[in-house]
């Protein structure tokens, strides 16, 4: 920003071409000649010239207040602006150096410092018009800052406010999606094991079935066994022929039976025509 021109813009009667005190002591002959080179140099806007030559006058005279002051100037119109209140510092009781040094930080936007210094200037002169000026521009601009400060702030707070509720939404919603996940892990867990069931389920099954097969195919060859047996057993009570039997022997046994079956026959005639006797009942006369 440059002060010089926003202040006379806005304040005709300022100045802020830095001012020289008066009743500095006198220098000597080769500090003089160093200063007025170092004032040539400024006039002619060559201002880091001017620099040198009020430093190498510092060199030759410490204590020359003019040097300070004018390398003070010189700082001031190069922007190095903490140099430049350095160099004023010493001097700061004199009012115009005050009210340089209240430029200076109204330069560097330090509002408030600024109004200190031209505060100080107006304690030691308070008719300088141009230090009321300045003091007035410089109140100004710390209320601006002041009101800019507060909705900066204002809108930190709001855009932290968004933040931290985006950041509660965000983290709200991955506790939602990790409960979510974990049911869904509790539910495919849940079918595992309905699954491992059934498997074990259809394994026991299966295995009973193959032991019903088997004790069923264990009973089956049982009965037929037990069906094998009973055949021959069978098969032994059936008078087949005996080893050794010849054909005159078997029909001599086969002639004894039906010759026993007859005598049996007219036995059991005779029987039946006895006991038809005795029940025909007895004439009467």
């Amino acid at each position: 920003m440059d002060v010089s021109k926003s202040f006379l813009v806005l304040f005709s009667a300022l100045c802020l071409l830095a001012r020289c005190p008066q009743g500095y002591a006198q220098d000597n002959g080769t500090v003089r000649k160093m200063v007025e080179k170092g004032n040539e140099s400024y006039a002619a806007a060559d201002y880091q010239a001017a620099e040198t030559a009020y430093k190498d006058a510092l060199d030759e005279n410490p204590r020359s207040n003019t040097a300070r002051y004018n390398l003070g100037n010189s700082l001031f119109k190069q922007n190095k602006l903490d140099d430049a209140i350095e160099s004023y510092t010493p001097l700061k009781k004199d009012a115009d150096v005050a009210f340089n040094i209240g430029n200076t930080h109204l330069k560097k936007e330090e509002y408030e410092k600024a109004i200190e210094a031209y505060k100080e200037t107006l304690r030691k002169n308070p008719s300088d018009m141009e230090a009321k000026a300045n003091l007035t521009y410089a109140l100004i601009k710390l209320r601006s800052s002041q009101n800019q400060n507060q909705n900066q702030n204002q809108n930190q707070n709001q855009n932290q406010n968004n933040k931290d509720k985006n950041q509660d939404d965000q983290n709200k919603d991955d506790k939602d999606k990790n409960q979510d996940d974990k049911d869904k892990d509790k539910n495919q867990d849940d079918k595992n094991q309905d699954d491992k069931d059934k498997n074990d389920k259809d394994k026991n099954d299966k295995n009973k079935d193959s032991k019903d097969n088997k004790n069923q195919d264990n009973k089956n060859q049982d009965d037929k066994d037990k069906n094998k047996d009973d055949k021959n057993e069978r098969q032994d009570k059936g008078g087949s022929k005996q080893p050794g039997m010849t054909k005159e022997e078997a029909a001599y046994i086969l002639s004894a039976v039906e010759s026993n079956e007859k005598k049996t026959q007219e036995k059991v005639q005779k029987l039946k025509a006895e006991k038809a006797k005795k029940e025909q009942p007895e004439k009467y006369w």
